[in-house]
C-alpha cells in the first residue's frame, strides 16, 4: 500500500463512525475526570488537585493512569452500533496519537540520560526481545504474541505493542491479551520497581536506570518516581528517568521497522534487494521528534510551547484510541488468551529487571 493510499483511511469517515468515535471521547472525557481532574491532559479543572492526594479512592486511580482506566471502560461495553467507530478510533487516532509521540523524543530530553544508561538500556531492550521470541518458541506460541510481549516489554507498553501489532500482523485475541497484561504489570511495576530500587541499595542514578529501563508507560514512571522520591526517601529523579524512558520511546520506530522486515521475510514477502517501508505514522513520528528539537535550538521558548501542546494533544488522542481498543475487545477470547500469555509477559519482565539491575549495579 502507498504512503498516499494510507493516508486516504484517515479521511474515511462516514455516519456510521459517529456513534463510536463519541462513545470514546466521552469515556476518555470520564477516565481523565476521576484520574486526573481535568477534561483531558492538562486541560481545564473540574475536580480539586488534593482530592488525588488526600482521597484514597482517587489516589489510586491517579496510579491506574486514563490510558488504562479508559480501556477498562470499554471492555463491558458491547454494542454493535459502536464499532465501527471503535475501531476506527483504535487504528487511526491510535496512529496520530503515535505519530505526536515524537514530541517527547527530544534532543534536550535525550542529553540528559548518561552513555552507560543508556548502553544498559538498549542491551537490555535487545535482550529482553530475543528473550520473548526465544521462549514463545519454546512455549510454542503463535510469533506475533511472542513480538507483542517483547516489544510491550522492551520499549513502551501498550503504545508500542499497538504500534507494531499491523507490521507483525497481529491477531486482536493475542494484541488484547498483551495489552491487558502488560497493563496489569505496568501497575504492579508503579510500586515493585521503586520498592526494588531502595531494597537492593541502589543510589539516584542508579534507581533512574532502573525506574525508567523497565516500566512501561510514561503514567508508570511518573508515579513511580514520586513514591521513589517522597514514600521512600529517595532523591528527585524524575527528570533523569523520563529521558531514560524517552530512550525506549526513540527505539519504537527502529524496533517497527525491524519486526516489518523480519516478518515480511518470515512470509517470504520481501522481494530480494527491494527495502520494507517503514509505516508512515513511524516517518510523521520521526519528523515530528525531529522538527520540535530544531525549534527547541532556534527558539527555545516557541519550541517548549509547540511540545508541551502536542504531548497534551498526543496523551489526549491516546487515552482517546485506548477506549476504542477496550469497545473493540472481544473480552471472553481476551481473557483466555491472557491466561495463557501472562506467565510468559511475566517472565520476560522479571528477566528485563534481573538484567537491568545487574547492569546498573556493576556500570552505573
Amino acid at each position: 500500500m502507498s504512503y498516499r493510499d494510507d493516508l486516504r483511511g484517515y479521511y474515511a469517515l462516514g455516519r456510521k463512525e459517529a456513534p463510536g468515535i463519541v462513545a470514546c471521547i466521552l469515556l476518555a472525557t470520564v477516565s481523565y475526570i476521576v484520574t486526573r481532574g481535568t477534561l483531558f491532559e492538562n486541560g481545564p479543572r473540574v475536580l480539586p488537585a488534593e482530592l488525588f492526594v488526600s482521597d484514597p479512592v482517587f489516589s489510586a486511580l491517579a496510579k491506574v493512569g486514563p490510558i488504562v482506566l479508559a480501556l477498562l471502560l470499554g471492555l463491558p461495553i458491547a454494542l454493535r452500533p459502536l464499532s465501527p467507530g471503535a475501531s476506527y478510533s483504535s487504528k487511526y487516532l491510535l496512529r496520530v496519537a503515535i505519530a505526536l509521540m515524537g514530541a517527547r523524543v527530544t534532543v534536550d530530553v535525550l542529553s540528559r540520560a548518561s552513555p552507560a544508561g543508556m548502553v544498559i538500556i538498549l542491551a537490555t531492550m535487545a535482550f529482553t526481545i530475543g528473550l520473548a521470541f526465544h521462549l514463545g518458541n519454546r512455549w510454542r506460541l503463535e510469533r506475533d504474541a511472542s513480538a507483542l510481549i517483547g516489544t510491550g516489554n522492551a520499549v513502551c507498553g501498550v503504545s508500542a505493542c499497538l504500534c507494531v501489532a499491523p507490521v507483525v500482523g497481529a491477531r486482536p485475541h493475542n494484541l488484547h491479551a498483551v495489552i491487558g497484561v502488560i497493563s496489569l504489570l505496568g501497575l504492579v511495576g508503579v510500586f515493585f520497581v521503586p520498592w526494588l530500587a531502595t531494597v537492593v541499595g541502589l543510589d539516584d542514578a542508579q534507581s533512574a536506570v532502573l525506574i525508567g529501563g523497565s516500566l512501561h508507560e510514561i503514567g508508570n514512571v511518573v508515579p513511580a518516581a514520586e513514591i521513589y522520591s517522597s514514600a521512600l526517601g529517595g532523591g528527585d529523579i524524575l527528570g533523569l528517568v523520563l529521558a531514560y524512558k524517552m530512550v525506549r520511546v526513540a527505539m519504537l520506530v527502529v524496533v517497527a521497522y525491524y519486526l516489518a522486515r523480519l516478518f515480511s521475510r518470515q512470509a517470504g514477502n520481501a522481494v530480494e534487494g527491494m527495502p520494507v517501508k517503514p509505516q508512515g505514522f513511524l516517518l510523521a513520528f520521526v519528523a515530528v521528534a525531529v522538527a520540535v528539537s530544531v525549534l527547541l535550538v532556534l527558539e527555545p521558548q516557541m519550541g517548549d510551547s509547540v511540545r508541551t501542546a502536542l504531548i497534551n494533544v498526543s496523551a489526549s488522542v491516546l487515552t482517546i484510541a485506548m477506549a476504542g481498543v477496550g469497545l473493540a475487545m472481544d473480552l471472553r477470547q481476551t481473557i483466555s488468551a491472557g491466561r495463557r500469555l501472562l506467565p510468559l509477559t511475566g517472565v520476560v519482565w522479571l528477566a528485563q529487571l534481573v538484567l537491568l539491575l545487574a547492569f546498573t549495579k556493576l556500570l552505573v
